[in-house]
């Protein structure tokens, strides 16, 4: 019998020798991480329901204007002016802003309110030094809150949307590049333009990728935008320049697995301008971004409802027969109408058309109150602009449509109501 059991014995104590060795050993650091890892967005089949973290990363005076004003001073127009009057005091007020602003408990309002992707508005500061421009923007922690956003996105199953929103020299003029060139009368100058600013800027698109590259969420990352709303102002030098940086951007991103999410830089008729450079590329790398706000932004602002409804609907047409998928990064729910019930219906128009397509990131997620408004809304307009808000209960202002968590966003998309007809035929 012992001669029988001897093996028995050898084995049983092999297999605890390997069970303790097994238990020292050191597994790969991202061993853990792979588990974890987020399967790759697909633009094609997947859609978003998403929201924009504006005024986090890059301050827009308008979505807190008490707040800048009391910080950086009367001018202090835009970040650009209030870095120059604070200084290095920008680096405890930013610190601040960001554990303020956008906190773990809006992460878990907007994760049960469905959302399943966050567009990211951040400068190029924080990857190139701001003096290799010139400018006085101040890096403070904000590649340590935008990694934290992302492992907190990573555990709610929640995609990122990175949007360099701030390049070197603006490129377009506007304070939420960051800058607001008002010197430029006519703002038909976009120093972005220069030979110096496209070589930084090429530069702050690799140093955003080598930095994405260590971290450990970055299987959340669904897409980058290399420059948010650059203008062309009809610039033939200009629009060969973006052409360029846009064709250099998908195939910077290609080795990453991550396409180009492309602003369409307010060209007339950009879904044709855009249409042959979109047939070009490769499924996968390139996405037409459109920033709609069908009743605002006009003079005089549209008080009809079926206007309204009327150039919403017309993006139906437009995004089925583009060649590639079309993302709304930005719209919201302002008007000057005062309907609850109108609001509401616009939303739902909105989500629905948008979703026949790529889908929409409703800009923005929060918008603070403003007493001595100058450059912001009144709130009972500005209100329209943040999710938060519209997602309370009985909001006056209108209720944003809560995704059904057992239902796929394409599948709740397409249950809302519009004014818009039936599904249209994609053509990619």
């Amino acid at each position: 019998m012992l001669y029988r059991m001897l093996p028995c014995a050898l084995l049983a104590l092999l297999a605890a020798t390997l069970f303790v060795r097994a238990a020292t050993i050191k597994m790969p650091a991202n061993s853990d991480i792979a588990k974890r890892d987020l399967p790759k967005w697909d633009w094609t089949k997947d859609k978003v329901y998403g929201t924009n973290l504006g005024g986090l990363f890059l301050l827009e005076r308008w979505m807190y204007e008490d707040w800048m004003v009391e910080k950086g001073g009367d001018d202090a127009w835009d970040e650009y002016t209030m870095s120059k009057n604070v200084g290095d005091g920008m680096y405890d007020i930013l610190n601040e802003h960001f554990d303020s602003w956008f906190t773990e408990d809006d992460m878990d309002t907007l994760a049960d309110a469905g959302v399943n992707m966050l567009r990211i508005p951040i400068g190029y500061w924080p990857f190139v030094s701001a003096d290799e421009a010139g400018e006085p923007y101040k890096t403070a922690s904000h590649l340590d809150k935008l990694s934290q956003i992302m492992k907190w996105s990573q555990d709610r199953h929640m995609y990122v949307l990175l949007d360099l929103h701030g390049m070197p020299g603006s490129q377009n003029n506007d304070q939420s590049s960051g800058r607001n060139h008002t010197s430029n009368d006519n703002k038909q100058v976009a120093d972005w333009y220069s030979d110096h600013n496209q070589r930084l800027s090429r530069k702050v698109v690799h140093k955003m990728l080598d930095w994405l590259d260590s971290q450990p969420s970055k299987s959340v990352v669904a897409g980058i935008t290399t420059v948010n709303e650059p203008k062309v102002y009809d610039n033939g030098d200009y629009q060969g320049k973006l052409f360029d940086f846009y064709g250099f951007s998908i195939d910077a991103l290609k080795p990453h697995g991550i396409p180009l999410i492309a602003h369409h830089a307010f060209v007339s008729n950009p879904y044709g301008y855009w249409r042959d450079f979109a047939q070009k590329q490769e499924t996968g790398t390139f996405v037409l971004d459109d920033h709609p706000y069908p009743a605002w932004f006009q003079s005089p602002e549209p008080t009809d409802e079926g206007q309204i409804f009327g150039s919403v609907c017309r993006f139906r047409d437009s995004m089925a027969n583009f060649p590639a998928p079309v993302l709304m990064g930005e719209f919201s729910a302002i008007s000057i109408l005062n309907s609850t019930d109108w609001t509401t219906d616009y939303l739902s128009t909105q989500l629905k058309v948008f979703g026949w397509s790529a889908g929409s990131t409703f800009f923005n997620f929060r918008l603070n109150e403003t007493q001595n408004p100058v450059l912001s809304e009144p709130f009972a307009i500005g209100s329209k602009y943040s999710m938060l808000e519209m997602l309370r209960d009985n909001n006056p202002t209108g209720r944003f449509p809560r995704r059904n968590l057992s239902m796929p966003v394409v599948e709740w998309t397409n249950s809302l109501t519009s004014h818009c007809g039936s599904d249209p035929e994609i053509s990619w």
